[in-house]
């Protein structure tokens, strides 16, 4: 019993994982015009606080693992928002302008509907499915929706703090 929900979670998440290294959103960004070197200062910047939201008791044995991963979700998020706002001529510090300026006094619901907005240029980008089709109720399996609250869980995270130092 102990180890099925493990394993139900890395079947469950096991697509969306591949996504979860930085080296893979820092080669894509490193593509664009400008590098990687901008979102991953602000990305920095952003986990050092993964360390603060957890109970004191955990801190000393999973701060580092904290602090890494609010790092790779940060990188992931922020590498679809950064590409999707830049157009030609931009650097990537020109789309992180955009991104901040836009989610700027976001409310929580207006963050969603943002974080929603973005999943299908994360599937393009991240999961390689991404049709820019209309959603079909019979296509949609167990795995695409774990997938959409992967992206939607892991969004929110990282764009509330964006959008509280934008404004």
């Amino acid at each position: 019993m102990k180890t099925l929900l493990p394993l139900g979670l890395v079947a469950a998440f096991g697509c969306a994982t591949v996504a979860m290294r930085a080296e893979h959103t820092i080669a894509e960004l490193d593509r664009l015009p400008g590098r990687s070197d901008p979102v991953r200062a602000v990305c920095r910047d952003q986990s050092g606080g993964a360390v603060g939201r957890l109970p004191i008791q955990l801190r000393p044995e999973t701060g580092p693992r904290a602090t890494e991963a609010a790092f790779v979700d940060c990188m992931d998020v922020m590498s679809v928002f950064v590409s999707v706002a830049m157009e030609n001529g931009d650097t990537t510090d020109d789309g992180l302008g955009i991104v901040r300026n836009g989610l700027a006094g976001l409310d929580s619901e207006s963050l969603t509907d943002t974080c929603d907005e973005h999943f299908p240029a994360w599937q393009a980008l991240w999961v390689q499915e991404g049709r820019f089709r209309s959603l079909d109720a019979a296509v949609v399996d167990d795995e695409s929706i774990a997938r959409y609250d992967f992206w939607m869980q892991r969004c929110r995270r990282v764009l509330r703090p964006v959008a509280a130092t934008a404004s």
